[in-house]
Parts: structure tokens; C-alpha cells; sequence
């Protein structure tokens, strides 16, 4: 199933995303940690239905538990 990162920024209505998708969901999760290095308002990882994944919260988990931040 392919995961992807989206993300909005302070002051802009627009939706960001990486145009990749990722395979595993763990790749996702390390690509939304670099994501967060822009203070993103807000940020999840949405599957091929549009269904999100994984909010901020386990976001930062997981970059957390990986030493990203």
C-alpha cells in the first residue's frame, strides 16, 4: 500500500505533499521527520484511499524514537 506525507505551513491555505509514495509506512514516518524541520502547522501520512495514517502525534513519536528530533 503506498503511503503519503502532507503537510501545511503558518499563513498558507495550501496542502503540501512529497510526490513520492512510499511502500512502507516506516519511510513515510522518516520523510515526515524531515518535513518537520519546517514547522509544518500540520502534518499526516495519508494511505491510497486519502485515509490518513498517522497524525502529528505519532509523527513526532516516531522521530522521537529515531533520534530525529
Amino acid at each position: 500500500m503506498p503511503y503519503f506525507v502532507k503537510w501545511t505551513l503558518a499563513g498558507q491555505d495550501e496542502v503540501f505533499d512529497q510526490p513520492v509514495s512510499y511502500a512502507k509506512l516506516s519511510d513515510a514516518l522518516d520523510y515526515a521527520c524531515t518535513v518537520l524541520y519546517r514547522h509544518p502547522t500540520d502534518i499526516w501520512i495519508e494511505d491510497d484511499t486519502g485515509s490518513p495514517i498517522a497524525l502529528d502525534v505519532r509523527i513526532k513519536q516516531h522521530c522521537t524514537s529515531k533520534g530525529h528530533a
